[in-house]
């Protein structure tokens, strides 16, 4: 069943890049969408951001919306790489603007892939902290199951901090992809390497939480908040986001808009007020 999900999904992806606003021959965007979404829903971004930054626009989909909710990241992650090598406009670099689940995909790829190089990483309302909430239906063992992280990608970004453990050892994903089991000095390295690393939260969002996980900022055992520079990822530099920081490459910016209210023209003049700054 993989393989043909699989052949689908990098079949649509590779038709779907091709589908380029192009007003100039300027440093490309490349757009990723999140979680059950498509390019269509992001298309209205893509519009914008090729209007007002006179930038060409590269929409990409993985999937077919439900493909990105029912595929593990690590899947959805080699898709993205090859689809990324596949479009030879953006060998000289591009900036990347992942939205939610797209952002922590769009992590990823400067994590693990990066030939091409990213030059600047922004992320909207991304749960790079993970994402976790009590809830009586969620059995916390089972998430961290062989069974549950192979089929939803949720499962590979919950971060457990009443189980730390449990998490940091079975998670097929985010304790990988933040450094958190060991330090991955090639992830390091091409987090380092980025012109700027910008993240966008909004306190209004009620899709990630907690919504300040889109700065980084983790729970501790008793569910509350720890800012960013609080946290043990930061302090010790296993990601080398305090080295981004002291070299003002790293910035934090919050929004009033909801989740999906950060792919529609309601929230663009804020995004604008962000984005100038870097596009």
């Amino acid at each position: 069943m993989y393989f043909f999900s699989s052949l689908i999904t990098l079949m649509l992806s590779t038709q779907l890049i091709n589908n380029v606003n192009s007003t100039t021959n300027d440093t490309p965007i490349v757009l990723l969408h999140g979680v059950a979404s498509d390019s269509e829903n992001t298309q209205e971004l893509a519009d914008w951001l090729s209007s007002t930054f006179n930038r060409p626009v590269f929409n990409i989909e993985l999937g077919n919306g439900v493909d990105t909710s029912l595929t593990p990241m690590t899947f959805q992650l080699d898709l993205l790489c090859n689809v990324i090598y596949a479009t030879p406009e953006l060998k000289n670099g591009f900036d990347f603007i992942g939205m939610s689940q797209g952002g922590l995909l769009a992590r990823g790829y400067t994590e693990y892939c990066n030939v091409y190089k990213v030059l600047n990483l922004i992320t909207l309302v991304s749960p790079h902290g993970g994402v976790f909430y009590k809830s009586p239906i969620l059995n916390f063992v089972k998430i961290y199951s062989p069974e549950m992280q192979a089929k939803y990608s949720f499962t590979n970004y919950w971060r457990n901090p009443i189980d730390y453990e449990l998490y940091k050892k079975n998670s097929t994903y985010l304790s990988e992809l933040n450094n958190e089991r060991s330090i991955n000095n090639k992830n390091k390295k091409n987090i380092e390497s980025l012109e700027n690393f910008v993240m966008v939260f909004s306190p209004f969002d009620s899709i990630v939480i907690p919504p300040q996980s889109a700065i980084f900022s983790l729970l501790d055992s008793n569910l509350d908040v720890i800012p960013i520079r609080d946290t043990e990822l930061y302090k010790q530099d296993w990601l080398g986001l305090q080295k981004l920081d002291k070299e003002n490459r790293l910035w934090l910016y919050k929004t009033n808009c909801t989740h999906m209210e950060h792919r529609k023209a309601i929230c663009f003049p804020q995004l604008y007020d962000i984005l100038k700054n870097f596009l």
